[in-house]
């Protein structure tokens, strides 16, 4: 009697274990799915915000190069190699640029630019684009009005045809993370905006340059604008 009793005992706690293992490990992938889900919604927050973030700063620097501009130097900017070619280019090219005046403004939501002091006064639209290192704009709200914007002519003249054409012909070298190097002109479409009040400047980069260290970054051509209005 007492044998089967502790045989029914035995049965019991097996089948009790076996609700438990059952329970545990339905709870288990419960609380996997809830982190999954509770995971995948900070991410798609932290887009969001770090979205918000750097359209606010693209939007203030944008708003920062409304105004008159005019022309202050012309300077190429070494850092793999000597550019004394480039640089004699650039002298030249900073004695035409002498009075040369730039104005951006904004309408209806577009962004428009022309020069000013030329016969023909050639203008254009634009766009721009934030530029940042990692998970933070370069500008930052709080911080002294400073930062760069990528800058992007969509159509009329190209006021970086007018200032850096004295490039044109000259090739640079592109490093790509597979290891791959190319070789292009440089194009004077592609350039940055910096700005540090009073001044702006509008930068082209150089590309790369092989040295006995390995791949180097040439430089950039920098040419500075101060602000008369």
């Amino acid at each position: 009697m007492h044998f089967q009793t502790d045989r029914i005992k035995a049965k019991t706690l097996i089948s009790f274990s076996i609700l438990m293992l059952a329970f545990t490990g339905c709870t288990s992938v419960e609380y996997q799915q809830m982190q999954n889900e509770r995971d995948t919604r900070r991410e798609v927050y932290e887009d969001a915000r770090r979205k918000e973030v750097f359209k606010r700063s693209r939007d203030v620097l944008s708003d920062d190069m409304l105004g008159r501009w005019e022309f202050l130097e012309l300077v190429v900017e070494e850092s793999g190699g000597s550019e004394d070619i480039l640089k004699a280019k650039a002298a030249l090219a900073a004695t035409k640029l002498k009075g040369f005046r730039l104005r951006f403004w904004r309408s209806s939501g577009s962004y428009y630019y022309r020069v000013e002091n030329l016969i023909a006064k050639p203008y254009g639209t634009y766009t721009t684009g934030t530029v940042y290192k990692g998970e933070e704009p370069l500008y930052k709200s709080g911080e002294p009005r400073s930062g760069r914007l990528r800058f992007y002519p969509i159509s009329g003249s190209h006021i970086s045809d007018l200032i850096f054409g004295f490039t044109k012909g000259v090739h640079k070298q592109v490093f790509f993370g597979d290891g791959e190097v190319r070789t292009t002109q440089i194009a004077t479409k592609s350039m940055e905006v910096s700005m540090e009040a009073p001044q702006l400047d509008l930068v082209l980069d150089l590309g790369m340059v092989l040295s006995p260290d390995g791949w180097l970054r040439r430089g950039n051509i920098r040419c500075s604008f101060q602000r008369i209005e």
